[in-house]
């Protein structure tokens, strides 16, 4: 059990936590790469929800791009993109910008193209492809962000999901996916009314 523990500690401390600073300048060094080769991409990603106001711990930065760029790169994805290293200050940084080349190709294409520009000119994917990125994937993490989104007051237009998923699926796979979603709608409300009411009423735990 000690060394379990110490195994773990030890592979805690080597996992270095990007502030939002950091992911933005790394973000914004590879956007200016990307335009130079004609590549458009847009931010995503844990640093994504930073600028959207959830400060949750990401280890990178996350990019969707129209191609990946031509620069070294550290690692090729199973499912359509790379990863690039980028020297902010002391630290190195991974940037992993995702070309998706697999069955949810076409969300991840019209999230791209739907990116908001922000003040500074880098792109971010908007909060609705946000939710419908994040309710595909189906990872711990993401479906974290996604509980998050939705519970934001004012921040998801719930309807524009719906809109944007008929879009790519047409209105009768778009239903059968938003059959799913609502259980995330339903428990993001839950922890919306604990978090007015400063605590979980009974029965009202998260699922």
């Amino acid at each position: 059990m000690i060394e379990e523990l110490q195994k773990r500690f030890v592979a805690a401390m080597a996992r270095q936590e990007v502030t939002t600073a950091e992911g933005l300048e790394a973000a914004r060094r590879i956007s200016r790469q990307a335009k130079e080769e004609g590549i458009d991409c847009a931010l995503t990603g844990g640093i994504g929800m930073h600028v959207y106001g959830y400060s949750r711990a990401t280890e990178d930065g996350d990019l969707l791009a129209s191609n990946t760029l031509e620069l070294p790169s550290e690692q090729k994805l199973s499912f359509g993109g790379e990863s690039y290293l980028v020297q902010i200050g002391q630290r190195t940084i991974t940037v992993t910008v995702t070309v998706r080349n697999d069955d949810f190709r076409g969300f991840y294409e019209a999230a791209l193209s739907d990116a908001q520009t922000m003040r500074d000119g880098l792109r971010i994917v908007t909060p609705e492809w946000l939710v419908i990125l994040k309710y595909l994937s189906q990872r711990s993490k993401d479906q974290l962000d996604l509980f998050w989104l939705l519970k934001e007051s004012g921040l998801v237009d719930r309807d524009r999901v719906a809109r944007l998923i008929e879009q790519i699926i047409g209105r009768p796979a778009a239903q059968v996916a938003l059959i799913g979603l609502e259980r995330f709608y339903i428990q993001a409300e839950i922890m919306r009314a604990g978090d007015e009411n400063g605590r979980f009423t009974k029965g009202q735990r998260p699922l």
